[in-house]
């Protein structure tokens, strides 16, 4: 096994062990994980350095452990009690920039804190290649500059890539078992809870989601988009107007035909607070709209309303959203 195939299986194991550690009761992210050892002989030695690494970074489980752990999960992988249902990537991120270090010595991979954002906040990052990339608020992406193709893993949340053309260096970003791959392009990558969003501005991109039985593959050209749905695979295509691909970096969220949860997913990285979601059958409603990313409390308005639910505002933190008027 070459150095670059080395690090990037690296690299998605440190991708997994920060999503187990994020929801280890999450059975079919658990399974995926399994199907990825499963699948070569490099992933399982990626592993095992990965576990190694973090022992020795001091990530030993604490008092409680106990209480927190999930069947199945290796040990020391306890879950921290969080704020949110979700992970905050902020001190996990050194602990991978840490883990990458200390399994890859002399490798030119790099992973620095402000390639995490928190709640709310968007950030451009210029690569080394001089690709282009935006995060979302509460993203976070890894990369490897080493020799060969230029790999970046998205660990959570969404990025847009503005891709620098290199013919002889192909440009690869991993998401959750997705593998998109561009020599030139602009496109947008989004890591859900439930499914995958790719949404191309320009160019062409190749995906490949290997978790699905049989695997996904496609091309999407620009103003094409594709979501994948993590559980089983299943692919649904269709267009966008480019100007509208990204269109969060401008403050702005279109949806086309998205469930209300996920909607509201969206919405709560935007949003400091909390967003309740109280009713199966308004989460369960799809819906296509524009909302301001800007004023969340107009969002959800504008979100539910029409499906017949309302908002209620108990602090300028808190959300709750019920069905009926």
């Amino acid at each position: 096994m070459d150095r670059a195939s080395g690090d990037s299986a690296l690299a998605e194991a440190m991708a997994w062990l920060l999503r187990l550690q994020a929801t280890p009761q999450d059975g079919a992210l658990r399974a995926e994980w399994t199907a990825w050892q499963a699948r070569d002989q490099a992933n399982r030695d990626a592993w095992q350095r990965a576990e190694q690494a973090w022992t020795l970074l001091g990530e030993v489980p604490p008092a409680f452990a106990a209480r927190w752990e999930a069947p199945g999960l290796p040990p020391g992988l306890a879950r921290r009690p969080l704020r949110r249902r979700r992970l905050v990537l902020g001190g996990a991120a050194v602990a991978a920039s840490a883990l990458l270090a200390v399994t890859s010595p002399g490798a030119r991979s790099w992973w620095r804190r402000e390639q995490a954002t928190g709640t709310a906040e968007t950030r451009r990052l210029v690569l080394d290649d001089g690709t282009t990339v935006h995060l979302a608020p509460r993203s976070a992406i890894a990369a490897d500059d080493s020799p060969g193709d230029r790999r970046v893993v998205l660990l959570r949340g969404e990025a847009f890539f503005e891709v620098t053309p290199d013919t002889a260096r192909r440009f690869i970003v991993t998401a959750a078992g997705l593998e998109v791959t561009v020599i030139g392009t602009a496109f947008d990558l989004r890591l859900g809870e439930a499914q995958l969003d790719v949404a191309v501005q320009h160019g062409r991109v190749r995906l490949a989601y290997s978790t699905a039985t049989p695997p996904v593959v496609a091309e999407l050209g620009g103003g094409e988009r594709m979501t994948i749905r993590r559980a089983d695979g299943a692919a649904r295509r269709g267009r966008l107007p480019p100007a509208e691909v990204a269109a969060w970096r401008d403050g702005l969220l279109f949806v086309e035909d998205t469930t209300v949860a996920e909607v509201v997913e969206t919405l709560q990285d935007y949003h400091p607070g909390w967003i309740v979601l109280r009713d199966p059958a308004l989460a369960a409603r799809r819906v296509t709209g524009s909302y301001d990313l800007r004023d969340i409390g107009r969002a959800l308005a504008a979100l539910v309303q029409p499906a017949g639910g309302r908002v209620r505002t108990l602090t300028r933190l808190v959300f709750v959203l019920t069905a009926g008027t």
